[in-house]
């Protein structure tokens, strides 16, 4: 009975211990993120137009040899514009970097057509708003989300699990479009 217990045991600490903690796995990306913007110059580059998506949209892919690094999505509207880094390491994703900026007001509401219509306040770009989120990825499994206000995302939470199916929707696609353009 103490030796089925002892191997239980001893199985149970090695497979806990080969499992990347999601601190491991940030760690992991940020060195990864450094290394891939450092070599950025020598990765190939593919840049295409974003057909599937209602705002004006490019997507970039940075490759080594046909392997992904790096994925640079931006989006521009009227009222906002979005620029989303996708990392990866030997195929997998590791990290997303999302910049969403939101106008104060939509860009085409100047100051001629704010005083026109009796408004004091029109677009201005130092009133922009900068939302930042950062998502690290483990064994390509949302692992960690750290949202606008640098706040981690609980990982029990509902917006946690779907917004990795989000993601990875969202990945698919611009892996996609990069390939069929």
């Amino acid at each position: 009975m103490n030796k089925i217990l002892t191997t239980l045991l001893l199985a149970t600490a090695l497979f806990t211990s080969c499992k990347k903690k999601p601190e491991d796995a940030v760690a992991s990306a940020m060195k990864h993120y450094t290394e891939i913007n450092n070599k950025q110059k020598d990765y190939t580059v593919k840049r295409v137009d974003d057909i599937t998506s209602a705002a004006i949209g490019t997507i970039t892919g940075y490759y080594r040899d046909e392997e992904v690094k790096k994925i640079v999505s931006e989006y521009f509207t009227d009222t906002s514009r979005t620029f989303t880094e996708y990392y990866f390491d030997d195929g997998m994703l590791i990290f997303i970097l999302k910049q969403y900026f939101v106008y104060n007001k939509p860009r085409t509401y100047t100051e001629e057509k704010a005083r026109a219509q009796g408004d004091s306040v029109w677009y201005d770009d130092k009133k922009t708003r900068l939302d930042i989120s950062r998502f690290f990825f483990a064994n390509n499994k949302l692992v960690k989300w750290f949202g606008p206000d640098n706040k981690e995302v609980s990982n029990k939470s509902w917006a946690f699990t779907n917004k990795e199916t989000t993601l990875w929707a969202e990945t698919i696609v611009l892996i996609k479009e990069l390939k069929e353009q």
